[in-house]
């Protein structure tokens, strides 16, 4: 379970940076990640709050994964991180399946760069996120 709750975290914590990067003013990758039709109009412009509330939103959740492990047992009662992850692997299952046009493993629009690196990188690594967060949530149940 170590090797779980540290994977999650990091890839957590990594998100969280580059949404931060992001908010600030960075253009590093943003083409890339924002979904597009098919005439390449983006379907998405996160503004700047946006952009923070994900990257505030992705640095909750290493904070949640990291709980699994212990890290705030004097402050907050492991429950709670558990639960937490149970919400977090619902989550990035949801976003790996997608909404079916744009994002996600069946999405119809398959052909902009975003829907490539999609299919290649995002709903892996979501559907990973996913794994992880489920059985970090199992594990942690048998203890």
């Amino acid at each position: 379970m170590k090797i779980l709750v540290f994977t999650n975290t990091v890839i957590f914590s990594l998100l969280s940076l580059l949404h931060f990067y992001w908010a600030f003013g960075g253009t590093f990758w943003l083409d890339a990640v924002l979904p597009t039709n098919s005439s390449g109009v983006k379907m998405l412009t996160p503004t700047t709050p946006i952009t923070l509330f994900v990257a505030f939103a992705l640095f909750s959740f290493a904070l949640t994964i990291a709980g699994n492990y212990g890290v705030f047992d004097q402050f907050i009662n492991r429950s709670y991180f558990l639960y937490g992850t149970l919400l977090i692997a619902v989550i990035f299952l949801l976003r790996a399946v997608g909404e079916f046009e744009f994002v996600g493993v069946f999405k119809t629009v398959t052909e902009t760069p975003f829907a490539k690196y999609d299919l290649m990188i995002f709903s892996p690594l979501c559907l990973a996120i996913a794994i992880n967060s489920f059985l970090i949530f199992i594990l942690n149940q048998r203890k």
